[in-house]
């Protein structure tokens, strides 16, 4: 008798016989007791998920003489010509070598006669997708209205492609990949039963490589039991027949990414290549491997299977969850990135280093991306009912007003009958800012007309000779000010907590930006921030603003003391930072 591959000598004869699909064949067994078996059924679902042997075991079970719960005898007349393959009442056809019309008209010819021994003739059509549209057409009224010994099985790895007319004739039914231990428990009854011993490396590796397909892992086991002649299955064997990488090779990997080894990550990866594995498999094992560790690191009591226990010493503790979340997007941007590249070597080795230089954290750019998306979330908040565009809610401090470009010196114009409008204000210094909330004359209400205060002397201090608000004076509202920007928005006030007023020019503040910090450089001069410093100001002063930022050495003496410090929690939470040692100096610009 010839040998018979192993997947086929472990083919179930039983629906108990198969594995990992119980939602289907509790459901047919069933069917078969109540004799409630529909006239069609569509089976979907991976390769090797055993969707043919369902139908075969379908088959036996509807014509079986003596079927006890659904199940086949496999004993009696019908089974066992069914099983050899000699009945001319269970026919098998490949849709992908018979996908004419001309095929199917064949088929509805046959169908009219009655089956020759068995109760009913049941069709399997394997591969159903390939069939062409005609075709297709063509089953259409046979499939909705076969006669009543007929059962069609139609069985695919692509339902997507199968029509919906052709889809809404039928009892679907589908096929899960088969999980990981299912598959190792399977293994190990084989190598029991063969009489073999099977390493559980060679185990772990075949029911990785499998992807859920009792199949793909029997023929990847018939071929390592071939391989070994002392009779045990290793690991190095499996490894050597699929081309993957040694689970030291894909662990010594991942601690040079975590430690940020560069040197080690790309010297490993040239030993792996020199050993003729699969790069494309290393990069696909190793983004797996960085999932089992998230997994472990978010849910370690019940991560599942697929992740191994990590010890104490396990390069998890150098990880965080954004760098891993990195890391895998990464690698699975590079896996793809392989496929159609010429060097796929390089592609890896790039993505590797990319995610050790990150160090496993966002760069600027996505920082920035994050802080903009944070400025635009925060400023809806910023609307016609808050303190500072109304005439409600928090009032500014009786500080004296300036005279700004038209006001007379030393007298004021009492805020009778104003109302605000939107308008653009044109810096004078070149920079401009967004719309802004002005003031704008609405007729008073009818009241007796305030009069006019004089500035006191005390306060007209604050004011200098061409009628402009002092940089003391400024300062001095400073805290305030920054309080008000803190309730309104406080990512603004994160930002402008890092710079100082440095100067007044003509009703132009100009902040102070420390030499060399682009950061606060660009957020100081954000268009939304100043917009919001310039309303604050404004509602100090009654008086507009334009904003200006410059690099200074250093903030005025004691400013430091005076201005209160961002708090640590508040820039964590803002930035999603961690606590770090921070490195030397910024190179000064």
């Amino acid at each position: 008798m010839s040998y018979l591959a192993l997947y086929r000598q472990w083919r179930p004869q039983l629906m108990g016989e198969i594995v990992g699909q119980e939602h289907v064949t509790v459901t047919l067994r069933n069917a078969v007791t109540a004799s409630r078996v529909s006239h069609a059924y569509l089976f979907c679902g991976p390769r090797g998920t055993g969707k043919t042997s369902t139908a075969k075991v379908l088959a036996r079970a509807i014509n079986c003489l003596e079927q006890r719960d659904g199940e086949p005898c496999n004993q009696c007349r019908i089974c066992r010509e069914i099983m050899a393959g000699s009945t001319m009442d269970v026919i098998e056809i490949d849709a992908a070598s018979n996908r004419g019309i001309d095929e199917i008209r064949e088929l509805k010819e046959n169908i009219k006669f009655f089956p020759s021994r068995a109760s009913r003739r049941v069709y399997i059509v394997d591969e159903v997708h390939m069939l062409t549209n005609e075709a297709f057409n063509a089953l259409l009224k046979t499939l909705e209205e076969p006669p009543g010994h007929v059962v069609f099985v139609l069985a695919t790895t692509e339902p997507h492609k199968v029509p919906l007319t052709i889809l809404s004739r039928c009892q679907r039914f589908d096929f899960r990949p088969i999980a990981e231990d299912v598959i190792a428990r399977r293994l190990g009854q084989v190598a029991e039963k063969g009489n073999f011993a099977i390493e559980e490396g060679a185990i772990r590796a075949i029911t990785r490589a499998a992807g859920g397909s009792m199949r793909d892992a029997l023929s990847v086991l018939d071929q390592a039991l071939l391989l070994s002649n002392s009779g045990t299955v290793s690991a190095d064997t499996v490894y050597g027949i699929l081309g993957t990488v040694r689970e030291e090779a894909l662990y010594g990997l991942m601690e040079a990414l975590a430690r940020q080894n560069a040197a080690g990550a790309l010297t490993l990866v040239d030993k792996i290549a020199s050993g003729g594995q699969d790069l494309h498999l290393l990069a696909g094992a190793l983004a797996e491997r960085l999932r089992g560790l998230l997994i472990a690191m978010l849910a370690p009591d019940g991560a599942g299977d697929s992740v191994e226990v990590m010890s104490s010493e396990s390069p998890i503790r150098f990880f965080t969850r954004d760098s891993l979340i990195r890391g895998i997007d990464l690698l699975l941007e590079a896996e793809q990135m392989m496929r159609r590249s010429t060097h796929p070597r390089v592609v890896l080795e790039v993505a590797l280093v990319r995610f050790i230089d990150g160090g496993g954290k966002p760069s600027n750019a996505e920082l920035l991306t994050r802080i903009e998306r944070l400025e635009t979330a925060l400023a809806g908040r910023i609307t016609e009912n808050s303190s500072l565009t109304t005439g409600t809610g928090w009032v500014p401090p009786n500080y004296p007003q300036g005279t700004g470009s038209s006001g007379a010196s030393g007298s004021v114009k009492p805020e009778t009958g104003r109302a605000y409008k939107k308008t653009d204000v044109e810096a004078t210094a070149g920079h401009k800012i967004a719309p802004v909330e002005v003031l704008a004359e609405t007729p008073p209400p009818k009241a007796p007309e305030p009069v006019a205060r004089q500035v006191p002397e005390k306060e007209s201090n604050n004011i200098n000779s061409s009628g402009r608000f002092s940089i003391e004076q400024i300062r001095k509202w400073w805290p305030d000010m920054m309080q008000q920007i803190k309730r309104v928005n406080p990512a603004a006030y994160t930002y402008l907590s890092l710079v100082w007023p440095a100067e007044t020019r003509d009703n132009c503040l100009v902040l102070g930006v420390p030499s060399g910090d682009i950061f606060s450089m660009q957020m100081a001069g954000d268009e939304a921030n100043q917009e919001l410093l310039v309303r604050t100001l404004r509602a100090f002063s009654r008086s507009d603003w334009t904003v200006r930022c410059n690099y200074y050495d250093a903030p005025p003496s004691g400013w430091g003391a005076r201005q209160a410090s961002l708090e640590p929690e508040e820039a964590i939470s803002l930035f999603r930072g961690q606590e770090v040692t921070p490195p030397g100096d910024l190179d000064k610009n």
